[in-house]
């Protein structure tokens, strides 16, 4: 049976922190569309260029998930996607994007035959020692015919856990989705007030005089838009992080390990957002 690979993106507007200059957040934001379409294209060795270009121009640690999620399709290519999963672990370990990326350095590091602490995903654990060996039995008696042996009961080791919990994570994920949905919600309240007043000052006639609380006005919408940046983006990856709890979850729960699902957030300098793979 042929390999499908199917890619859905979900891009969430927003801007960000304006810490960077305008040049270089609009060229980093085309670099990033530009690895997109290289993705969806199946160039991931150029769309993993062009996201290390946009990363070196604006630092933004969820670009490393992005990078490794590339390396991730490539055959061949595990301890590459595993580095950069673990580099975003390292950079944001309690980040929004935590989840997804702790769940696909525990796949890695099976599929390269090394054990992990959940706790922590990027370094195997160690082998524990070998027990030591059972004493000699003891062969000595007294009396005509006395054989009398030790003996020793090693046990058998109980069998491991059930990695269950896919119902869960499954729940957990919509309930996350639920608030990035409310997230985006009033995102959407702050932008369409920032709206209202830069038309209003747009609108004003030159022949008019201004308001005399045209400054407030002025810190009244950019503070609008401010927040409406903040609830967009924390929407938006409140909404990806959920999904992905809830793609996983149900992966958990499937009994054909051989249907893989990928879940990689994409994030650019102007918004942030998911990209849903799988292979059939």
């Amino acid at each position: 049976m042929g390999r499908l690979r199917a890619l859905a993106l979900l891009f969430v507007a927003g801007t960000v922190a304006a810490q960077p200059s305008p040049a270089q957040k609009q060229q980093a934001s085309s670099l990033v569309k530009q690895a997109i379409t290289k993705s969806q294209q199946g160039d991931h060795e150029t769309a993993i260029e062009l996201y290390l270009q946009a990363y070196a121009l604006i630092p933004t640690p969820l670009l490393l998930s992005n990078i490794g999620s590339e390396y991730q399709a490539l055959p061949g290519k595990q301890v590459e996607a595993l580095k950069y999963f673990c580099k975003y672990l390292e950079a944001e370990p309690t980040g929004s994007n935590a989840s997804y990326a702790t769940a696909q350095a525990k796949w890695l590091q099976q599929q390269l035959g090394n054990k992990v602490d959940d706790k922590d995903v990027c370094h195997p654990a160690k082998e524990a020692a070998p027990p030591p060996p059972p004493p000699p039995p003891d062969n000595t008696g007294s009396g005509a015919g006395s054989d009398v042996t030790g003996t020793t009961d090693l046990g058998t080791a109980p069998p491991p856990p059930h990695e269950g919990g896919g119902h869960g994570l499954a729940y957990a994920g919509l309930g996350i989705a639920g608030v990035g949905a409310i997230g985006l919600g009033v995102g959407v309240y702050f932008g369409l007030q920032a709206k209202n007043i830069s038309d209003q000052i747009s609108n004003h006639k030159m022949s008019d005089p201004w308001p005399a609380n045209i400054q407030q006005m002025e810190k009244d919408g950019q503070s609008d838009e401010d927040k409406q940046v903040a609830f967009m983006i924390g929407g938006g990856v409140a909404l990806a992080a959920g999904a992905i709890l809830y793609f996983v979850g149900r992966s958990h729960d499937s009994s054909d390990s051989s249907e893989h699902v990928s879940i990689a957030p994409v994030v650019t300098p102007t918004g942030a957002g998911f990209a849903i793979g799988g292979s059939y």
